[in-house]
């Protein structure tokens, strides 16, 4: 019973972050076809390897713009690289 209340909240969080625009659903949709036996996993690491780069990112372009001079030159790659991660 437990479980199943964990998978409506997951559901309906899930079908938040469609309708708010936070995820793509043909992205998500893509992405699940990719998920196996091999790799039961797929998606939990994608997900976790993107928000843990995308923190990263934040974090040395918030240091870059805090410098003085503003570093431009590693707020620009930092930037380029939290939007490659994030493209759809």
């Amino acid at each position: 019973m437990a479980s199943t209340s964990l998978r409506q909240q997951l559901s309906i969080m899930r079908q938040s972050l469609f309708d708010e625009g936070l995820l793509d659903h043909e992205q998500v949709s893509y992405l699940e076809t990719l998920e196996n036996e091999d790799d039961p996993n797929f998606i939990e690491n994608v997900f976790t390897l993107f928000l843990r780069d995308s923190s990263r990112y934040i974090d040395s372009i918030e240091k870059a713009l805090e410098t003085t001079p503003v570093d431009h030159p590693v707020t620009e790659r930092m930037m380029y690289r939290l939007k490659g991660s994030s493209a759809r």
